[in-house]
């Protein structure tokens, strides 16, 4: 009989999605656009030994303006990477507690039907959504992080996971909202950040001594998809562990 993995049993809160062939997509469209990255700094490259030895004034402004091409189409590579990215991680978890939402029978009020109780209910699995001491407000971190420590999912998660979060999706706010070129406070604000995540994770391309444009680097795109299979392994323990106790 074929025995499934904690993996397997993630994909329980999943009827609707197959999370397994997004992310070959997403992974083959990063292969194939991390070897257009290396073939453009080979051509590059290829450009400036020309210019070098020709001694070629022509030459070499074509290599200053390859290489100033190169950092847009470098954010253009990283501006697609986190626009797949950081949908995919939003839906996991949207996922993840919609699913445990679903088993879970606690509800506010004697009549679970009622339009204030189903409401009530509906905003509580929500990650979007997060609750204060005397509000309710709009925050995916805070809310991810408060139905963690509500569902007890939050101790198998990555010890990591909020600065994960925190900087997947300020990259892709800034990305989305400011594109390549944010500006100049921003670009302070987000080096600021870096160092309080991981100075591994983001890359800039430098202006004047100071940053201009924000790359996710490599180690970063790594980490996301670990991250994701780190995910997918903690939620398929809770739903096995919770809802299939037997197995």
């Amino acid at each position: 009989m074929l025995q499934l993995d904690d993996r397997d049993y993630a994909h329980f809160y999943f009827d609707d999605y197959d999370l397994e062939a997004q992310l070959i997509a997403i992974r083959n469209f990063l292969a194939r656009s991390s070897e257009d990255e290396r073939q453009e700094d080979k051509d590059i490259k290829a450009l400036a030994r020309r210019a070098e030895e020709i001694g070629s004034d022509h030459l070499v402004g074509m290599y200053t303006d390859s290489v100033h091409a190169s950092v847009y189409s470098g954010a253009a590579r990283s501006a697609a990477a986190v626009g797949m990215l950081a949908p995919f991680v939003e839906n996991l978890f949207t996922g993840i507690f919609r699913g445990i939402g679903s088993e879970e029978d606690d509800y506010l009020g004697r009549d679970k039907n009622s339009t204030r109780s189903k409401n009530a209910r509906a905003h509580f699995w929500d990650p979007h959504v997060s609750f204060g001491s005397s509000e309710v407000k709009t925050n995916l971190i805070d809310g991810i992080m408060q139905l963690a420590d509500a569902s007890k999912l939050a101790p198998r998660l990555p010890s990591d996971t909020r600065k994960i979060l925190e900087a997947l999706f300020e990259y892709r706010n800034g990305m989305l909202h400011a594109g390549f070129e944010w500006p100049p406070a921003r670009r302070e604000r987000f080096a600021q950040r870096v160092r309080t995540w991981d100075a591994n994770w983001f890359i800039s391309a430098q202006s004047g001594g100071k940053p201009w444009v924000w790359y996710m680097s490599d180690l970063f795109i790594d980490r996301i998809f670990s991250f994701i299979d780190e995910v997918l392994i903690a939620a398929g323990q809770h739903a096995r562990e919770t809802y299939f106790p037997q197995t």
